[in-house]
C-alpha cells in the first residue's frame, strides 16, 4: 500500500471515534482533524508530556484528537493511554480511567524504570541485574564473531598444510622486501617530487595490498604455533556450528533491546494493564477493520528507516532514513510501501516493543547522524537498541534468516531497503517532535509538546521539521509576529524566566509548478500549530506556583528542565518536578490554574468542539494578544 491508502483508512478509523467521543465535530469526510504530538526524550519527555496530558484530558480536551503521534520517550505516554483505553471500553467515559491517582503514583515510583525498586537490597540486584543483560547480551553477541574466526582459522590453517613451508617463507621475504621498498619510496616521496615517477594513487593501493599479504603471513605463523592434527575436521565442526548459530542469532533478541522493552512495560503498562507485554500493536483496533476503531485517539508511533548502502537505488545517498511507521492498522515507510499490521512480521508485534523501537536512541545506525566508524564499534560492543524488523516491500521471503549477514551489514553501514528485513530505530534519529506524520495527513490543528533537552534554546529539533516540512511536504510553517519561540519562549537573560510556554505558527501549503503530465493540484491546506516547549514563566500572582516542587527543584539544579538525556534515573523529587511543570505548562495553554499536585483547581475545558479550540488560538495574533491570554494567571 501506498500511504494515500493508509490514509484513507486512518479517516474510517476517525470517523468511528468520532461516532463515540464527539459526532458535535462531524464525521462527514474531509474533517478538521486534531492531532496531538509527543516528542521523543525519553523519561524526562515521558513525565512531563504525562503532566502536560493530564491536564488535557482533565479539561476535556484529549477526547477531541483525532491522532497521537509519539516519538521515543513521549511513546511511553502515549502507550499507556492507548493500553489503558483498550482495556476500558470504546466510549467517551473511558477517558475517566486515565491518570487516576493509583496510576501517578506507580509512575513516580518508576522514576527508575530501568533499575526499579526501593531498598539496598532491591536497588542492587536490580543494578546487578542491569549490568549482568549487557554483559550475557555481548557475550551471546560474539558467538557468531568466535565461530567465524575459528571457520576462517581452521580452512587457512588446512590450507597452509598444502603449501610448502619453503614456498611461505619466501613468500614473507618478499612481502617484507616490497614493503621496505614501499615504506622507502613514500619517506622520500616529498624529496623527490618534481620527479614524477609515480602516481600516488598507485602508491597507496600497492600500501594496502601489501597490509593485507603481511596480515595473510602473520595468520599463517601463528596457525605454526598452534598444533592441529585435523584442521579439515575443525574446519566442518566450526563451520558447522557458524550456521547454526547465525540461524539463531537474531540480534533483536542477543541485544539489551528486550530488556528496555520489559522496563518499558513493567513502568508504564505492567501494572496498569496486566501482562502489558502481551497486548499486541494490531489488538489495540477492537474489530478487524479500520471502522471498528474504538474512542482512542489513532496512534502513530513513529521511527527511522535506516538507508545507508549508497548502493540503494530507492533512495541514493550516504546517509539516507525515512520516516517508519508503527501504528494498529498499518505499518511502514513511503521507501518500503506499508502493510497490514496483521500480516507477517508485524502480527506478533507488542505495543512496549514498538513504544522501545521509536525510544532506540542508541542504536549504531542513526539515520543522517549515523557515525560510520562509531557505529563499527557501537555493533562489535552490541550498543544497540534499534531493531531489524519485516521489509513491507513485496520481495521473495525466505523461511530462515541467517543473521550472521545482517549484523555484518549494521557493522559496515550497509542498511538498505533491498534485504528481507530493514533496520529502524529511534523516531528522534529523523524527526524528534512527532509533527511531521500529522502535517502529512493534513491536521488542521496541532498541539504539539517538545520536551527535548535543549539548554541553550537553540530549537534544533523544531529548525529541523520546519525544513523538512517544505522540502518535502511543500508546507510552510510560520510562527506569527512577536510569537517566535525565540523571542517569547527562550529565557530572559536577566530573569531566567519565559514569557510564555508556547508559541503559535501557521500552517500553510505552498504553491508549486505543475510538472507535465500531471494533474492539477487542488489541494488547499490551511491549519495552526500551537507550539510548547519545556521552559518555566514568571508568575507573581499565586504563590502557590512558586512554592511548587518545580521551582524549588530548579533552585538547586539550574540545568531544569533541560537535564541531559542521559539521565534515565529520576528520584522523586525530579519526577515530580517534570510532572508538575507539565501541568503548569499545559494550565497556562487552556488558562486553568493548577495550583501544586494535592488538589484538583481545574477550570473546565469540556463542551469544546475542535473549531471552538482552533478559534481560542487562533485569536492570539502577537506577543501583546499572548500577554493579554496569560494576564488572568499572573
Amino acid at each position: 500500500m501506498d500511504i494515500k491508502q493508509v490514509k484513507q483508512k486512518e479517516l474510517e478509523a476517525i470517523e468511528a471515534k468520532r461516532r463515540k467521543c464527539n459526532p458535535e465535530d462531524g464525521v462527514e469526510r474531509p474533517f478538521n482533524l486534531f492531532g496531538i504530538a509527543l516528542s521523543g526524550g525519553g523519561i524526562r519527555s515521558a513525565t512531563l508530556n504525562l503532566g502536560v496530558i493530564d491536564v488535557l484530558n482533565k479539561c476535556g480536551i484529549l477526547p477531541l484528537a483525532d491522532y497521537i503521534s509519539s516519538v521515543s520517550g513521549g511513546g511511553y505516554i502515549g502507550g499507556y493511554i492507548h493500553a489503558k483505553l483498550r482495556r476500558s471500553g470504546s466510549t467517551k467515559e473511558s477517558y475517566k480511567e486515565l491518570f487516576t491517582e493509583e496510576d501517578i503514583k506507580h509512575f513516580s515510583e518508576y522514576g527508575y524504570y530501568l533499575t526499579p525498586g526501593k531498598g539496598f537490597i532491591k536497588e542492587f540486584l536490580n543494578k546487578l541485574r542491569f549490568a549482568g543483560v549487557f554483559a550475557f547480551s555481548l557475550l551471546m553477541n560474539w558467538i557468531w564473531v568466535f565461530s567465524l574466526f575459528f571457520t576462517l582459522f581452521f580452512f587457512l590453517q588446512g590450507t597452509t598444510d598444502l603449501i610448502d613451508s619453503n614456498l611461505w617463507a619466501e613468500f614473507g621475504y618478499l612481502v617484507c622486501l616490497a614493503s621496505i621498498i614501499t615504506l622507502a619510496v613514500h619517506f622520500f616521496c616529498h624529496g623527490l617530487r618534481y620527479i614524477k615517477l609515480w602516481p600516488y594513487n598507485a602508491l597507496y593501493y600497492i600500501e594496502g595490498v601489501l597490509l593485507f599479504l603481511a596480515m595473510v603471513y602473520l595468520f599463517y605463523l601463528s596457525t605454526d604455533f598452534y598444533p592441529s592434527l585435523y584442521p579439515w575436521k575443525s574446519f566442518l565442526g566450526s563451520f558447522g556450528i557458524l550456521i547454526l548459530t547465525g540461524i539463531f542469532a537474531n540480534p533483536n533478541i542477543l541485544t539489551v533491546h528486550r530488556f528496555y522493552r520489559d522496563r518499558i512495560a513493567e513502568a508504564y503498562l505492567g501494572k496498569i494493564v496486566k501482562n502489558g507485554n502481551n497486548i499486541k500493536l494490531s489488538e489495540l483496533n477492537p474489530g478487524k477493520e479500520a471502522r471498528d476503531w474504538g474512542a482512542a485517539p489513532y496512534p502513530l508511533i513513529n521511527t527511522c528507516l535506516n538507508v545507508l548502502d549508497k548502493e540503494d537505488k530507492s533512495f541514493p545517498g550516504s546517509k539516507t532514513s525515512d520516516y517508519f511507521l508503527l501504528s494498529p492498522l498499518f505499518c511502514g515507510s513511503r521507501l518500503t510501501g506499508y502493510t497490514d499490521s496483521i500480516s507477517t512480521g508485524y502480527k506478533h508485534m507488542s505495543l512496549p516493543t514498538a513504544v522501545a523501537i521509536s525510544g532506540a536512541a542508541v542504536n549504531p545506525d542513526m539515520g543522517t547522524r549515523t557515525n560510520r566508524v562509531l557505529a563499527f564499534f557501537m555493533t562489535l560492543l552490541n550498543l544497540r537498541l534499534g531493531y531489524w524488523t519485516f521489509n513491507p516491500k513485496p520481495m521473495f521471503k525466505s523461511l530462515i534468516t541467517w543473521w550472521p549477514y545482517y549484523h555484518v551489514m549494521e557493522l559496515l553501514s550497509k542498511t538498505n531497503t533491498k534485504r528481507q528485513w530493514v533496520n529502524i530505530s529511534d523516531g528522534g534519529h529523523i524527526e524528534n517532535l512527532g509533527i511531521y506524520e500529522l502535517l502529512e495527513r493534513r491536521c488542521r490543528l496541532i498541539i504539539a509538546i517538545d520536551a527535548s533537552a535543549d539548554p541553550e534554546y537553540a530549537f534544533s529539533d523544531l529548525s529541523n521539521l520546519v525544513i523538512r516540512a517544505r522540502n518535502e511536504l511543500g508546507i510552510s510553517i510560520k510562527f506569527r509576529e512577536g510569537l517566535k519561540p525565540e523571542t517569547i519562549i527562550k529565557p530572559s537573560p536577566s530573569s531566567g524566566f519565559s514569557i510564555s510556554n508556547f508559541a503559535i505558527a501557521d500552517i500553510e501549503k505552498l504553491p508549486r509548478e505543475k510538472k507535465e503530465n500531471e494533474e492539477e493540484d487542488k489541494e488547499e491546506y490551511k491549519g495552526l500549530l500551537v507550539y510548547m516547549k519545556s521552559s518555566m514563566r514568571a508568575t507573581n500572582k499565586y504563590k502557590t506556583l512558586k512554592e511548587s516542587r518545580s521551582f524549588q527543584y530548579k533552585t538547586y539544579h539550574p540545568a531544569f528542565p533541560h537535564e541531559s538525556t542521559a539521565d534515565q534515573f529520576f528520584d522523586e523529587d525530579q519526577w515530580k518536578a517534570y510532572y508538575n511543570l507539565g501541568k503548569f505548562m499545559a494550565g497556562d495553554l487552556l488558562r486553568t490554574y493548577v495550583p501544586d499536585e494535592e488538589k484538583t483547581g481545574f477550570k473546565k475545558c469540556g463542551g469544546k468542539t475542535i473549531n471552538e479550540l482552533y478559534t481560542m488560538f487562533n485569536r492570539i495574533k502577537d506577543s501583546e494578544d499572548i500577554i493579554s491570554y496569560l494576564k488572568p494567571l499572573y
